[in-house]
């Protein structure tokens, strides 16, 4: 194959091609599973920003220590105000993604 034989608009179909599709994984980078974002809508986010707030107010625990009490936090919150359990894997995964955008909100 002669690549000096492909036409220049080729060349700029499939890099506008490449462009869209790096662009599309960028955006769905920070996008939380259909599953998660169930029940993101159900606790609301809110109600977790809450939680780690509460958890990073506590100074004498690790960053790590944190986390882990505003997983507790969100799972004894959902229990007593709404009535449903949250598994610890999905409060975990709920905990930091809310956190990393709360991070970057205190910036």
């Amino acid at each position: 194959m002669d690549w000096k034989g492909v036409p220049l608009d080729d060349w700029i179909s499939l890099a506008v091609g490449i462009v869209g599709f790096l662009t599309a994984l960028a955006a769905r980078r920070d996008r939380l599973p259909a599953w998660a974002r169930k029940w993101l809508r159900r606790i609301g986010f809110a109600r977790i920003t809450d939680a780690i707030e509460r958890a990073a107010a506590i100074e004498e625990l690790s960053p790590e220590g944190r986390r882990a009490q505003a997983v507790t936090y969100l799972q004894e919150f959902t229990v007593r105000k709404l009535g449903f359990p949250v598994p610890q894997s999905i409060a975990n995964l709920l905990v930091e993604h809310v956190y990393q955008q709360w991070k970057r909100g205190k910036r």
